[in-house]
């Protein structure tokens, strides 16, 4: 275990062209900056991006997220690359990076300074998500198209090193290149992984007539078989994660949206939310939430479960024909109810554009309310928003060039 990085005072300059803030590091040994203690619980990973293009996260502590400005000036443990984020009990896990292929863990000490844990173990290739299992096992998948297998792992929580780690050919679970990974719950003797069939070429989908999930044995992580449903199409999509997401009672829900503005070059079928219910192996075949019949034709990529069948969600508020590729957006935050079926807007939030990014990962749900950072023109800012009177209170600042993360201890 080693004590939090304390990164050399940071000269910034404000690019107001394209939104973007760019950090570029200055040494003065004679100026320290102050350790952040106590109570600083909440933690937002920041993204800025050099002058060659790449980004660098750095992970900060703040005792407040609704005032103020909020950087990783002076203060933060870096990690260079695309890292993905998720918070399990009272850590944080990092996973991705630049060809890296370790997890690392952050957690506060004693002393309520961050710390980093972990990077023993190498994998074959670089994490796509880490998920806890209902054992208080962590579960990793390496899911990449230059492979011809994928491999699940059990992590020890507490030592971040694999227990144990099962491979599956590809071609046992499609016979279709580019398998890509959008989801992975374990839900009693099963874990389930939802993927879409993307050309790892051209990113082209040109299978959008079914939705697919991957069944494998828990904890043996054997493969069982592949489930269909053809009343939508595939689960999931480019980077958001969030094809899949279970409930207090073990019931699996799996997102339909073939967004264009989340990675699909085409989209043949209506986009649903389906259900896999606890204990069973197969879509129930009685449930399907049709987003058509509580919106105008509208999606969403993002889901966030938050208890009694309620889901925060980021809704793209243009029709499919008419998203953007890859743009991830316009996005106007809102809460589904997976039981009545219906769909409430939250207000005070403006539309914004999305990060194409695990919004359990970008959001932060305490029980009570719901935090997140929306860009605005230039600058970006945290949002507090109550899921159940649907309205938001705007707070902090954040100056960096997104959040990619966003947590509390």
């Amino acid at each position: 275990m080693k004590r939090v990085k304390l990164l050399p005072l940071l000269t910034m300059t404000a690019l107001l062209a394209a939104g973007t803030l760019l950090f570029s590091a200055c040494s003065d040994e004679n100026e320290v900056p102050e350790m952040i203690t106590g109570e600083a619980n909440y933690a937002l990973s920041l993204a800025y991006q050099g002058t060659e293009g790449n980004y660098t996260y750095y992970t900060v502590l703040f005792e407040d997220v609704m005032s103020g400005s909020l950087s990783a000036v002076g203060q933060g443990i870096d990690h260079l690359g695309y890292y993905t984020y998720n918070q399990v009990d009272d850590r944080i896990y990092a996973t991705g990076g630049f060809e890296l292929t370790d997890i690392i863990a952050l957690e506060k000490n004693t002393d309520g300074e961050l710390v980093e844990t972990g990077g023993n173990s190498s994998f074959g290739n670089s994490l796509q998500d880490v998920v806890e299992a209902e054992d208080g096992m962590l579960l990793a998948i390496e899911m990449a198209s230059s492979s011809d297998v994928i491999t699940l792992h059990r992590i020890n929580a507490e030592t971040v090193t694999a227990e144990s780690s099962v491979s599956t050919a590809v071609s046992e679970i499609t016979d279709q290149s580019g398998p890509s990974y959008s989801g992975m719950v374990q839900s009693g003797d099963f874990l389930f992984v939802s993927f879409y069939i993307s050309d790892p070429t051209t990113y082209t989908t040109a299978h959008t007539d079914v939705a697919q999930v991957a069944v494998f044995s828990y904890p043996g992580l054997q493969f069982v078989k592949v489930i269909e449903d053809d009343r939508t199409g595939p689960i999931g999509g480019f980077g958001t994660k969030s094809g899949l997401i279970k409930d207090e009672t073990g019931n699996v829900y799996a997102l339909s949206h073939t967004n264009p503005a989340n990675g699909f070059s085409q989209f043949t079928k209506d986009p649903a939310i389906l259900r896999i219910n606890s204990g069973d192996s197969e879509f129930d075949s009685n449930y399907i939430f049709d987003f058509n019949t509580v919106t105008d034709s509208l999606t969403t990529a993002h889901l966030v479960y938050l208890g009694n069948n309620k889901v925060f969600v980021e809704m793209n508020t243009a029709k499919r024909s008419e998203q953007s590729a890859w743009a991830d957006g316009p996005l106007k935050p809102a809460v589904l109810d997976l039981s009545a079926k219906t769909i409430d807007y939250i207000s005070g939030v403006p539309e914004h554009s999305g990060l194409g990014r695990k919004l359990a990962s970008t959001s932060l749900y305490d029980g009570q309310h719901i935090y997140m950072v929306v860009p605005e023109d230039v600058n970006s800012y945290v949002y507090q928003i109550d899921p159940v009177n649907y309205t938001a209170t705007k707070g902090a600042e954040v100056q960096a060039n997104f959040t990619a993360g966003f947590f509390k201890f």
